[in-house]
């Protein structure tokens, strides 16, 4: 069972694998299995060597390939990791990994217009591959790429015919660029083909929005919601809909007072010099909130480290704690999950430098998400606003001037909970030291450890 706190990997499996090379040196298989399972059980350095040996053995596989590109990143040598994905792609054009990594690595390396580079050239040698025409749209929109997304959704249409996924990230990509008659009319033939498709309704609502008709908005919000409940975009769109129409739903979704929960965790010394050595990029990841910072790699509470794993398993009896008290509701999207147990499958750590910020956002595959403040500037910690958590302040994409339904101010060693639907961002600040958190999206599991 895996609930995202510590290594993920298995002692034993490495065990048996080792036993099996033993036995069998030359079995290149088992090696590259054997440094798959390395780097699950936190052993990184061990994993590179070998996945460097079956490599030079000559195990030129384009998963080989991949995975070595996933353990030089992990060393920081990113240069090389980056040689590694573009061999993989040479091999294997069709596989989806390797692009979807570089397009997230590059960006981090301030190289963010080569992102798409691989993608299209794959496009050009496996042009029958759905997966990576989806992926292509995927990371253009997450760039904010839209007169690149139009013109690979163009050529997908071309090649695939009509396609109301394909329509949805071109009515996306329309709105983005601020022509919404267009995107509502792409989106409205899509949907009379196939009116099921939640990211649809989603984006519809989004557009009606911007246009200023919040009560068609909500009615195409709450058929999103309907559709796919766990997705928590259309409920954030729900959320603005029902406020613009001082509809009460409003606080029974938002609920700002009781649902946004800060909690005083603590804080270990040692956590800032263990998170500051994971910080080895340049620059934020082009599809994320933050601005003026950095992020770091992988799932931070998956790491075989002392000092990361106190910190996780803390988080997670401080959240079992704290939503026991909770009043389940069967019809809400956050209270109506509550199963008394969470696990994390994503977490990470930012560093925010001077005027560093977060793009106020929600964490669609979330359903609860965080803030934990490790280090604090003076500047923020004089509790003056700076660097303040606004709840409340929708995307600046839908053009409404609205206020923050409430404002947290941060203090070292606390955390905040809240569900992933709330739109959360943070002012900006002015200082020469930065602004390090925790952050993770959690969610609710049953006994077994599967999500519910």
């Amino acid at each position: 069972m895996n609930l995202g706190i510590g290594p993920t990997g298995s002692p034993a499996q490495v065990a048996a694998l080792q036993q099996q090379l033993a036995a069998n040196p030359s079995d290149r298989i088992a090696r590259h299995n054997l440094a798959v399972e390395l780097r699950k059980c936190g052993r990184p350095d061990e994993a590179l060597v070998e996945i460097e040996r079956v490599w030079n053995e000559g195990l030129k596989l384009a998963e080989t390939a991949t995975m070595r590109g996933h353990l030089l990143a992990d060393a920081g040598r990113f240069d090389e990791a980056l040689e590694a994905y573009r061999e993989a792609v040479r091999v294997k054009p069709e596989l989806v990994e390797p692009h979807s990594t570089m397009a997230s690595l590059l960006p981090q390396l301030g190289r963010g217009g080569e992102a798409l580079d691989s993608l299209r050239q794959a496009l050009l040698r496996a042009p029958h591959v759905g997966a990576l025409w989806v992926e292509a749209m995927s990371i253009a929109r997450g760039h904010l790429a839209w007169d690149q997304l139009l013109d690979i959704a163009a050529q997908a249409e071309k090649r695939f015919g009509t396609d109301t996924m394909i329509s949805s990230f071109v009515a996306n990509a329309l709105t983005a660029l601020g022509r919404d008659d267009e995107a509502l009319a792409k989106i409205d033939m899509a949907l009379e083909q196939e009116p099921t498709y939640p990211p649809g309704h989603t984006i519809r609502a989004h557009i009606l929005l911007r246009k200023g008709d919040p009560a068609a908005a909500a009615g195409a919000a709450e058929t999103a919601a309907r559709l796919l409940p766990k997705d928590q975009s259309s409920w954030a769109l729900l959320g603005v809909a029902w406020r613009l129409l001082d509809d009460e739903r409003e606080h029974w979704l938002c609920d700002y007072d009781n649902l946004v929960m800060p909690i005083d965790l603590g804080l270990d010394p040692r956590l800032l010099g263990v998170l500051e050595a994971r910080h080895q990029l340049a620059a934020h990841p082009a599809d994320q909130s933050l601005r003026g910072g950095t992020q770091t790699r992988g799932n931070l509470f998956e790491a075989d480290d002392p000092v990361i794993g106190g910190l996780a398993r803390a988080t997670k009896a401080a959240i079992e704690q704290r939503i026991a008290s909770l009043r389940p509701d069967p019809s809400h999207p956050f209270l109506g999950r509550l199963s008394g147990r969470v696990s994390f499958p994503t977490s990470w750590s930012v560093r925010l430098a001077s005027s560093g910020f977060h793009i106020s956002h929600i964490h669609p595959a979330g359903w609860l998400s965080s803030a934990y403040y490790v280090s604090l500037p003076p500047e923020v910690a004089a509790g003056d606003g700076a660097g303040a958590l606004a709840f409340g302040v929708p995307d600046a994409a839908l053009g409404l001037d609205l206020a923050p339904r409430r404002v947290v101010l941060p203090q070292e060693g606390y955390l905040v909970l809240f569900p992933s639907y709330l739109w959360h961002g943070t002012t900006p600040f002015e200082s020469a030291a930065p602004r390090v958190t925790v952050a993770f999206d959690s969610l609710p599991v049953d006994n077994s450890g599967q999500p519910v």
